[in-house]
């Protein structure tokens, strides 16, 4: 296919894999004024009405790239994750209008016929583990399980679609805060234990409990994904293809403790590695776990430091949770994850109750200046990818009766709007790591018909106090600048939304 140099190639091609339709081209011309405009203003009227993606573009420009625009009545807008086996695409159905992640098995393994080169094994198991995977999950429908709504696997093509979540997976925000506090942990494995409950009432374990499996809404809820092998017969001997080897622990820890494959206590432990990681900022486990669960069998499992060693001031109530989930012996485990949800509901409540005797006054309101004249919270969505800012922001507005709504990326931020125009009442942009982009996205809500009238702040770093001139500015839509006391910032937001554009 010849390399795109001019904006008519680009627009023919973009036709031709029905990312864009002949109506929305004819108008991106008229704006442009001539078929004959340059080929970076096409690309740029493209992006900011939203018509392409980057990542849409970007596949466009390459000379060589047909396909990967749609599956099935799915169109892809962009890469969300990525994989040993798959990769998890944001899309939007053609004809409802609604968002979806759509996992896609990687086209070096989706062959049946071929082989892998790097197991020089057949792709078939793993074909077939990756449609079970999504047969097993359809059925699952609860607050704290990312649903499942299709499974095609035919040909060479194989893929599954599923609820989109807003947020990042429980081991991102790890590996950024290191350690929760014992409340938000709490409150975290409260959902879990919810999933897997649920679950295992439909006759499901989860067999590949981990952080990355956790994903954790914008609102903060949690929400469980891949039940890849849940339950399924044969699939450790099926780890030799490649697709189960995730789950050597799972199978090291079983023929340490001699119960059978599907054994829910299995679930338990794991759930409680999770929980004793996000207490401790430490492995239950060690970090070459997974080569020794093959080598040291039961010594991995039983020697694990006790938490309260790493975390003396750690409530007892929740370090009794974590040392019953992590016994190795199963008979001294919890025995099903309703009776650790019980527990750890009951944990959560002496915890908050011996809180209210003490320091409780820290958890309440310092102000009610974020809800509205009828009583409600108003809706603040915050933009900022940096962790540590996210959490300030979140505190900060959330004691003074905002209800929080957390966005890392930016595209998604302005895709949230062109979903649903009442996402949030006020936006709070920072540069602190989106850096120009975080300025040119509020400029660009200022521009565009779905954002144009909302109020939005612009918080820059000290680094970025240049850009103040370049922000396209408006009497509901305001520029603060770092360091900045925190009451001044929330005095900036109460301004702009009292200005706000009837």
């Amino acid at each position: 296919m010849a390399e795109i140099k001019t904006a008519e190639q680009l627009a023919q091609r973009a036709l031709d894999v029905s990312v864009v339709d002949d109506a929305q081209l004819q108008s991106v011309w008229s704006e442009l004024g001539s078929t004959n405009a340059p080929l970076g203003a096409l690309q740029q009227v493209l992006l900011r009405r939203g018509l392409l993606t980057q990542y849409q573009l970007e596949r466009l420009m390459r000379s060589d790239t047909r396909t990967g625009f749609f599956y099935g009545d799915y169109k892809v807008l962009y890469c969300v994750g990525a994989g040993t086996f798959a990769r998890v695409f944001r899309a939007v159905h053609r004809t409802t209008g609604k968002m979806h992640a759509v996992k896609v098995l990687r086209s070096s393994l989706s062959n049946p016929k071929a082989t892998n080169p790097k197991t020089n094994r057949s792709n078939k198991p793993i074909i077939d583990l990756f449609r079970r995977e999504g047969e097993i999950g359809i059925p699952l429908k609860h607050s704290n399980i990312v649903e499942i709504h299709e499974v095609y696997s035919h040909g060479v093509t194989h893929y599954i679609v599923m609820e989109f979540i807003e947020g990042r997976n429980l081991r991102e925000f790890y590996r950024a805060k290191r350690r929760f506090d014992p409340l938000e942990a709490a409150r975290i494995m409260e959902g879990v234990m919810a999933g897997l409950n649920y679950a295992l009432q439909q006759g499901v374990t989860h067999r590949d409990l981990k952080m990355s499996n956790v994903l954790l809404s914008s609102d903060g809820e949690p929400k469980l994904v891949d039940f890849g092998l849940a339950g399924l017969q044969g699939a450790e001997e099926e780890a030799a293809e490649g697709m189960s080897r995730r789950t050597v622990l799972y199978a090291g820890l079983e023929r340490a403790t001699g119960v059978r494959m599907d054994d829910p206590r299995s679930d338990i432990f794991f759930a409680g590695t999770i929980f004793y990681q996000m207490l401790s900022g430490a492995p239950a486990l060690a970090a070459d776990a997974r080569d020794r669960a093959q080598q040291a069998g039961r010594a991995l499992y039983r020697d694990i430091k006790p938490i309260l060693e790493l975390v003396p001031k750690l409530p007892l109530p929740f370090a009794m949770v974590v040392n019953k989930a992590l016994e190795f012996e199963p008979d001294r485990r919890y025995q099903s994850p309703s009776d650790m949800l019980v527990e750890l509901k009951l944990a959560i409540k002496r915890v908050k109750a011996a809180k209210a005797g003490g320091r409780a006054a820290g958890q309440e309101l310092h102000s009610r200046e974020g809800y509205d004249e009828q009583g409600e919270p108003r809706k603040l969505m915050i933009v900022a990818s940096d962790v540590k800012m996210q959490d300030m922001l979140r505190d900060l507005f959330k004691r003074n009766g905002y209800r929080v709504l957390v966005m890392g990326d930016l595209d998604r931020a302005m895709t949230r709007f062109f979903d649903d125009q009442r996402a949030a009442d006020a936006v709070l942009f920072t540069t602190s790591s989106n850096g120009r982009a975080a300025l040119e996205t509020f400029n660009r809500f200022g521009q565009e018909t779905a954002t144009r009238e909302l109020p939005a702040v612009l918080l820059l770093d000290q680094i970025h106090h240049d850009w103040e001139d370049e922000a396209k500015v408006a009497e509901h839509r305001a520029v603060a600048k770092m360091p900045i006391k925190m009451r001044e910032l929330r005095e900036v937001l109460r301004e702009a939304m009292r200005k706000k554009v009837s």
